[in-house]
């Protein structure tokens, strides 16, 4: 028998491997996670390396499991429930503690959250509060694999949940615009319209990562009839902070990106109408009430 590494197997990958097996396809469990059919057949197959066996059957219709698939899936079940129950009774031991707190966010540099923590903490001493600053895909696939209470995005990034499943909260709007070097033409003009974007040079993320945001842009621009110039793509929007200030091209994000930093190097600039919406993410069957008791910590939303 082959030998591997526990520690290279994440939990989210077998939490993977058991939702591909639900909907027998690679692609509809990476539209649950807003993911990408690469991006997952790439995590299935890293996992089938670590562990040295084949999962899946793959033809131009559907995945099938194999033999060894199958004893995988039928020994999993129900694993990954018992491990956050457990992860949880430890934190709720830990010095007394009630109850945990499992919140998960995107990699913003914005105080809101952060007041919004130190507020409840405050008032709740017993609980233990974990945070985790993730990309997209990672945050909808701790939040899927019950490793995440809640998550705070972007409305953009979550039109195809089930509304059956899942509570969404919105919760503030945040301005939306063009972030550039201090002498890029556009930053003395303050307040910008989409027009004054025509024929800029753009950066953009890449659409595995974030379609919502990348969708977003695209029908900003195609409602006022341009077509936008993109120069260079990244898997992380942070990767674009060292273009930006190099002057290759004007970074389209929300006001939260950079949060104050890099002030005396790089704008901002807002663009007309133009928001990004905060919204709260949860499961319906979460029964947690450490997260009941901050949900109304929170503004109420509509």
């Amino acid at each position: 028998m082959d030998e591997y590494n526990l520690y290279n197997i994440q939990l989210a990958d077998l939490n993977l491997f058991l939702l591909v097996e639900e909907n027998a396809s690679f692609t509809k469990a990476g539209e649950k996670l807003f993911m990408s059919q690469s991006w997952v057949s790439k995590r299935i197959s890293r996992l089938e390396n670590e562990l040295g066996v084949r999962l899946f059957i793959r033809d131009s219709r559907e995945v099938t499991l194999t033999p060894a698939g199958l004893i995988l899936k039928q020994q999993l079940e129900g694993v990954s429930r018992t491990i956050q129950n457990a992860i949880q009774a430890a934190q709720a031991a830990q010095e007394g503690a009630r109850g945990a707190l499992r919140l998960g966010c995107l990699q913003w540099r914005s105080d809101f959250l952060i007041r919004q923590l130190e507020d409840y903490i405050a008032l709740h001493p017993e609980i233990v509060v974990n945070m985790d600053m993730l990309p997209v895909p990672d945050l909808y696939a701790g939040l899927s694999a019950n490793s995440l209470d809640l998550i705070f995005t972007f409305s953009h990034a979550r039109s195809d949940l089930p509304e059956a499943e899942y509570h969404i909260r919105h919760l503030l709007k945040v301005p939306f615009g063009a972030f550039m070097t201090v002498s890029h033409p556009l930053a003395a003009r303050g307040e910008l319209e989409v027009e004054d974007l025509r024929d800029v040079p753009l950066l953009m993320l890449d659409d595995k990562v974030s379609p919502g945001h990348i969708a977003l842009i695209r029908r900003m621009f195609l409602q006022n009839n341009i077509r936008p110039l993109i120069t260079k793509y990244a898997g992380d929007i942070n990767d674009h902070i060292g273009n930006v200030l190099m002057n290759k091209g004007v970074l389209l994000a929300s006001e939260y990106f950079l949060g104050g930093a890099w002030t005396e190097r790089i704008a901002f600039a807002p663009i007309r109408g133009a928001y990004h919406e905060v919204v709260a993410i949860w499961k319906k069957q979460n029964v947690n009430p450490a997260l009941h008791d901050f949900l109304d910590s929170l503004p109420p939303g509509d």
